[in-house]
């Protein structure tokens, strides 16, 4: 099952073709092309013979188009180009169905920043509170009556 559209394929099929090509006119090994721009070698193997079926996600297909070109000595992000309004279209399609499939529960985002700020506010009152208890005096341990202090005598 291929994660391109049409548009993308027939896309691929006019890029890997010229790849390829300089690819070989320069006597580079696919081995080499792997090791440089750090994509596996199989991927590679994959683009070139055409077996959409075996790449990951489109998005990553458009970095590894733009690596092979710069690998090569061409300019990868016009190589990549077309490619990219095509993968954003449809992320953006798929996004939609997406948010159309869930639940419509409100989307609540707490940023992490407030998290944070609260977090650190209550270690800042517990760290006030253990470094300054409050004060107990003789006065607030006496027992009162009546709204009075009751006199405590010593007889």
């Amino acid at each position: 099952m291929t994660l391109l559209n049409e548009a993308q394929i027939e896309q691929l099929k006019e890029i890997i073709p010229h790849l390829r090509q300089v690819r070989q006119e320069k006597s580079i090994r696919i081995e080499e092309i792997a090791a440089q721009t750090l994509i596996r070698a199989g991927i590679l193997q994959a683009l070139e013979e055409e077996r959409f079926e075996e790449l990951p996600e489109p998005i990553f297909v458009q970095g590894f188009i733009r690596r092979y070109g710069d690998a090569l000595g061409l300019d990868g992000n016009a190589l990549s180009h077309t490619l990219i309004s095509n993968v954003v279209r449809q992320d953006s399609n798929n996004d939609h169905n997406d948010h159309q499939d869930s639940d419509n529960k409100p989307n609540t985002y707490t940023p992490l920043v407030v998290t944070y700020i609260l977090l650190l506010v209550a270690a800042s009152a517990g760290l006030l509170y253990i470094l300054n208890p409050p004060q107990i005096t003789s006065e607030s341990l006496t027992p009162k009556v009546n709204g009075q202090q009751s006199m405590v005598t010593n007889q």
